[in-house]
């Protein structure tokens, strides 16, 4: 049997951290996220609500492989991984060793209805699911703290950014020292939204938004930085991945052009013993 190698997106800004463990997985690894629920609300503006795949996708135990082989790459044991199931909100849990191993295996031992996660404890990863939306990495060096965070239109209208400095600030970290990296994401030419959000957007962060033909176009990445950087972080300290998932959908999984049948992503972030 040939035996696989597969490369998943890091960031350098985090990269030069000896102690950090981060990075997202590329559709070469497979599926991340588990099928569908009972009473799953479909979400169809950008990505999928968690736990709302079609039926007909990856059984659990073939999602559970996917992901054991991206952690096994990244040197990371199944039972370390803490895991978000996503409510496109803004809620932040934080979580430590007591968390560990939640919601790899199963959707309902996740941490529910949750968007970003944090922790002070080494060998503690946290782990979100994207396909278009915008998984945040945050790492203080100082108070030995990092955080992972989903970031779809709807968190980032309510604010997901100013409550991520906020759950930093209240563990004692300052915004200077805090070093994030953001991405991958859908870009703006392919997020064409509705009128009532391209009115949120142009009233929240004007430079993001931009009309061609009477359609509404939104960069989330921007309005991202620009909630980040007004909250006090260092610009040079902020590093944004240009991948898009529908530009490069050889490479990542995008809800937005492939539909349900989208792979999700995993990103991952955490700190070594």
């Amino acid at each position: 049997m040939e035996e696989r190698f597969f490369k998943f997106k890091c960031f350098a800004i985090l990269s030069k951290f000896p102690g950090i463990i981060h990075g997202v997985s590329t559709r070469n690894y497979g599926d991340m996220k588990f099928g569908r629920r009972p009473d799953a609300v479909q979400r169809t503006e950008l990505c999928p609500e968690e736990g709302s795949a079609p039926a007909g996708k990856l059984t659990d135990e073939e999602i559970i492989k996917n992901r054991q082989q991206f952690f096994q790459e990244l040197g990371v044991k199944m039972n370390e991984v803490v895991v978000a199931r996503l409510a496109h909100g803004t809620k932040i849990t934080n979580v430590g060793r007591e968390e560990k191993g939640r919601g790899t295996t199963s959707l309902e031992s996740a941490i529910q209805h949750t968007d970003g996660l944090v922790t002070t404890q080494k060998q503690v990863y946290l782990m979100v699911t994207v396909a278009d939306c915008i998984p945040i990495f945050a790492y203080d060096p100082v108070v030995q703290a990092v955080g992972l965070f989903h970031a779809g239109w709807r968190g980032i209208i309510d604010q997901i950014g100013p409550k991520i400095m906020e759950k930093f600030k209240n563990l004692g970290a300052e915004p200077a020292n805090l070093t994030l990296a953001i991405g991958p994401g859908i870009c703006q030419k392919h997020f064409v939204v509705k009128d009532e959000v391209l009115t949120k957007f142009k009233e929240f962060y004007p430079s993001a938004t931009f009309v061609r033909n009477h359609d509404g176009y939104v960069d989330l990445k921007k309005a991202i930085l620009f909630d980040l950087k007004k909250e006090g972080v260092v610009k040079n300290n902020i590093e944004v991945a240009s991948d898009c998932p529908f530009c490069q959908n050889g490479v990542y999984g995008s809800f937005r052009k492939e539909g349900n049948k989208a792979p999700a992503s995993a990103a991952i972030i955490g700190m070594k013993q």
